[in-house]
């Protein structure tokens, strides 16, 4: 069988052989990042990306470790190939950067590492590694900077261009200049040689894989590959109604004032492909909130590829199925000066978060059950990060610990099960959270707990993934400087279908506890069982904030969003939830309208017919003037739960999936749902779920609820930012 072209046939298998011999190519890219480097952050965590493009900037693969490196990494190669035009490259080259303004790095800590790739004379392609390296300089250790109001404060900035090495040796003057400005040049040093590392090896098995084929046939079969790509990705979006599609989401604070600034896109649908305007975003911002357009494409890719190109061998052929445009200036496109070193694990979340709002919309309205699946609760994402400096008491050893257990949110709920715990972010989500072991050997702190955030979770037909929670003390150094974030504090996740919200992120420092006589009595540290002098709630974003011996820092992240009304989940699913502590009884009972009890073995059961009448008695509540025979019955549940999907249309109008309530024939279901709209920190917390109140008078952060007039039915649930009226 060969596959057939204008111009030539291939051999599927080949082109199959090469497909596969690339993506194990970039793999093994990163195995040997891995196994050279000497940063957690790497070694540990995996925030980095390694990839093959070839000589114009296409991608020919890339790995799964960062998915928005997708967008930062493409927009390096392509900003080098223009930097240096006709400039002589030869193998054993190498060139640096990390500037987000002119070679798209999602933020300064992503440093790129671009390496030509030689067939004999020809210029075949590039090799791309990219990490997160543990101090650039700047104004603050480790790279994130709140306190910045331009991006020269920040890092010290690397354009395109830039020569790391030259035919195999390092650029003595290059290297001099950039290790002078660091806080660690040596571990600074060796990741860098452990990027040059991974290129080497991806060049190495590059040009071993076009020896075996041959130039011509491999350059065949890449171009045939990105062709397949993006022939599925268009199939699937072909199938998707056609329209335009609005939503909003906002990045909360921007390291100087406790602002709202708004991330918004309409998504318009044609046939077989799909444009990203992000027209009507905020202008950009002095705070360290903006977000590169590297990180911009990265964001958006990251939210297209998992929801319809989930199977889809990722190469330059899925990225040419959607356009992504932004005005130049905006918080999503910024130019200098605008500080930028948290703009992608903020803004940019915010842009995945928005992405993925509009994919479900629009794929829940579609006639294919395939497309319909892959609607979602919101991921968590926008990461909680704590970054510590300081000296250890041995050997006065300066040290910056940027803890990777940021990266442990919970991801949206699916149509058919519940979200996945400390899943990381949609944008990461081959990270990983570090060993409590490794942080301790390798930093003067001792963990005094870490376990799953129970507060965090949106509720509903499926659960949303919980959040992770943590605490430490100081254990071999006397003081420390921390740097905090916690980005999703109180415009959290939104469920989908009628799944509820999760909850957001923080920190706190307890003061002058007694953890230290606690552990000499060989008594278990608990939040309930430390006393204090003070419980101290930090900032969103917050910087030199002083941590001695003694204090513990408690940090704790966001829960992804529910899937469908809480009152559709399958009763033992509930039960399983209490007894694993994932839920309380309490909530049980008021959010999901279980009824639990103890029978005579003293095990947890369930009171079918108490269930029953909680889960009427709570539509009732909702509905008041619904009539009862319109209430689902708990006997119905099995048919509902594979009817959870947001509202759907035929001929007659608008109607709710699992009753089959109908809900009028305007042109948008909402004018005839009930709705009721209170403040969000408020709401949630009466569902068990926690967020951040914020108080302001320019605007109001609202949970809206619209429920089915004829059944009771939680159809959307979604937190809204609303001007007040002055």
């Amino acid at each position: 069988m060969n596959v057939t072209t204008s111009e030539t046939r291939i051999d599927p298998i080949r082109l199959e052989v090469i497909r596969m011999r690339l993506d194990s190519i970039v793999e093994e890219m990163g195995i040997a990042m891995i196994r050279s480097s000497g940063s957690p952050v790497i070694t540990e965590a995996g925030d980095f990306n390694t990839a093959l493009f070839d000589p114009t900037g296409r991608i020919y693969a890339y790995s799964d470790f960062v998915q928005f490196h997708i967008g930062s990494g493409s927009v390096a190669v392509q900003e080098l190939v223009k930097t240096i035009g006709d400039e002589p490259v030869f193998p054993g080259d190498a060139f640096i950067s990390n500037d987000p303004h002119t070679s798209g790095a999602s933020h300064p800590p992503d440093t790129n590492i671009i390496s030509p790739i030689f067939a004999g004379d020809d210029l075949v392609g590039w090799a791309q590694s990219q990490a997160h390296l543990v101090d650039v300089g700047g104004m603050t250790a480790g790279g994130f900077a709140p306190g910045a109001y331009d991006c020269y404060s920040e890092a010290l900035r690397l354009p395109p261009g830039v020569k790391i090495f030259d035919r195999g040796e390092p650029v003595e003057a290059v290297r001099r200049l950039i290790l002078n400005n660091v806080r660690v040049p040596a571990l600074f040093w060796n990741d860098v040689r452990s990027l040059i590392a991974s290129n080497n090896t991806g060049i190495r098995r590059l040009l071993a894989t076009i020896d075996e084929f041959g130039l011509d046939e491999f350059r065949e079969c890449t171009r045939l590959s990105f062709e397949l790509a993006e022939k599925v990705v268009r199939s699937r979006i072909s199938r998707i109604p056609d329209g335009v599609y609005e939503a909003e989401e906002w990045t909360e604070h921007n390291g100087h004032v406790d602002e709202l600034f708004r991330v918004a896109c309409t998504m318009t649908k044609t046939g077989d492909h799909i444009d990203f305007d992000f027209t009507g975003s905020s202008p950009q911002t002095d705070g360290f909130v903006n977000c590169s357009f590297g990180a911009l494409v990265g964001s958006v890719a990251s939210a297209v590829v998992p929801i319809l190109a989930w199977d889809v061998p990722f190469n330059e052929g899925v990225m040419t199925a959607f356009g992504v445009e932004a005005e130049t200036g905006s918080i999503v496109k910024p130019v200098p000066p605008a500080p930028i070193s948290n703009g992608h694990l903020t803004t940019g979340a915010r842009v995945s978060r928005v992405i993925t709002k509009l994919l479900s919309e629009a794929c829940s309205r579609s006639t294919d059950e395939e497309i319909v699946g892959r609607a979602q609760g919101v991921w968590a994402d926008s990461w909680t990060g704590g970054i510590s400096a300081g000296t250890t008491d041995n050997d006065g050893e300066f040290f910056v610990l940027f803890n990777m257990d940021g990266g442990g949110m919970g991801s949206g709920a699916q149509p058919t099960r519940d979200g996945l715990d400390c899943a990381g972010m949609m944008t990461q989500v081959n990270n990983m959270l570090p060993d409590v072991e490794m942080n301790e050997m390798l930093y003067p702190v001792l963990y005094l707990w870490k376990q799953l955030n129970v507060d965090s979770a949106g509720h509903g037909a499926h659960r949303g993934g919980l959040g992770l929670q943590f605490a430490w003390t100081l254990h071999g150094s006397q003081e420390v400087t921390q740097t905090v974030f916690a980005p999703n504090s109180a415009v959290v996740a939104d469920g989908f279908a009628g799944g509820l919200p999760g909850g957001g992120s923080g920190h706190r420092v307890l003061r002058q506890t007694d953890v230290a006589s606690a552990l000499r009595i060989g008594d278990v540290p608990t939040r309930e069982r430390l006393t204090f002098s003070e419980d101290e709630l930090l900032g969103i974003n917050q910087q030199s904030v002083a941590i001695r011996k003694d204090d513990v820092l408690v940090q704790w992240i966001a829960g992804g969003g529910g899937f469908g009304d809480p009152l559709l989940r399958d009763p033992a699913a509930v039960r399983s939830d209490v007894i694993d502590g994932y839920v309380t009884s309490k909530v049980a009972r008021e959010v999901y309208g279980v009824v639990l009890r103890h029978d005579s073995f003293e095990e947890v059961a369930i009171d079918s017919s108490a269930t029953v009448q909680e889960r009427r008695r709570i539509r009732s509540a909702r509905v008041p003037s619904s009539g009862e025979d319109s209430y689902l019955q708990v006997t119905d549940l099995d048919e509902a739960v594979h009817m959870i999907t947001a509202p759907k249309r035929d001929g007659k109008g608008w109607y709710c999936p699992s009753s089959g309530a109908r809900l009028g024939e305007a042109d948008d279901w909402r004018e005839a749902a009930v709705r009721v709209r209170t403040p969000a920190a408020q709401r949630l917390g009466e569902l068990g779920v926690h967020a951040r109140e914020r108080s302001s008078r320019s605007e109001r952060i609202l949970l809206e609820e619209l429920f089915s007039p004829g059944c009771g039915t939680l159809l959307s649930a979604r937190v809204l930012v609303e001007p007040t009226e002055e």
